[in-house]
């Protein structure tokens, strides 16, 4: 009975913070600039550590996918997801930058799974990125196309280049490298101008090949194969 009490007052607390902080949808609409993600912080959702100012120090360019920051609803790789976080994605790190309730720059110290921006004045509304994909479990890819047979990913892997110049300090600067992939039943196969090297992720359909052939498709363009994924998952 004891136990049940117990049990039954944690649940009325718990519906408490939930009415507090608006919580719907997926889990929670928590709003970055009223502190609500640093309170489920500490009750162990995630990890936020603070940015040194200067961490990036002499290397030009930007490490983020866009500088600009965006509301984008985000999942964690533990299933639990948050709307209405104000962030921006560091390619380089392959981490998640928010703001918290003092405007502070901070990380995501947890695997992010999923992010969707949905914010109408960001030139990336609409945009989505997941990440556990590849080698790297924590590397972000951007989602072209997505269906009920395969999906077209963007790999996004930002490095640092390093140029030698006379009579100078090398110059360093923030290069992305970016790749496209098919990905299907758990498989990703990267895409090369040869269609060939892709054809295991379509089956060997016969009407996605002959798709490829009557278009003149290329398979390292974008747009050839988000018109050939779509195409494909529509029958």
């Amino acid at each position: 009975m004891k136990r049940l009490k117990l049990l039954a007052t944690a649940i009325f607390f718990c519906q408490v913070a939930m009415s507090q902080y608006g919580v719907t949808g997926i889990v929670g609409s928590l709003n970055m600039n009223s502190g609500d993600f640093v309170l489920f912080n500490i009750k162990g959702v995630t990890e936020a550590n603070a940015l040194t100012a200067n961490a990036y120090a002499g290397v030009e360019n930007s490490p983020f996918a866009s500088d600009e920051w965006a509301y984008a609803r985000i999942r964690l790789a533990d299933g639990r997801g948050f709307d209405s976080v104000l962030l921006r994605i560091n390619l380089y790190e392959n981490k998640v930058h928010f703001k918290d309730e003092n405007g502070r720059e901070k990380m995501i110290g947890a695997d992010v799974k999923e992010i969707e921006i949905r914010d109408a004045f960001s030139k990336l509304n609409g945009t989505m990125y997941v990440a556990g994909y590849g080698e790297d479990k924590n590397e972000f890819y951007q989602v072209i196309a997505d269906g009920k047979k395969v999906a077209l990913l963007k790999k996004l892997d930002m490095i640092i280049k390093e140029t030698k110049v006379f009579n100078a300090p090398d110059k360093k600067s923030f290069e992305l490298k970016d790749g496209l992939y098919i990905y299907a039943g758990g498989t990703l196969y990267e895409a090369t101008k040869n269609c060939s090297s892709i054809s295991w992720a379509f089956k060997n359909d016969k009407k996605a090949t002959k798709f490829m052939d009557d278009n003149g498709l290329k398979c390292n363009k974008e747009k050839d194969l988000k018109s050939l994924v779509e195409y494909y998952n529509s029958y």
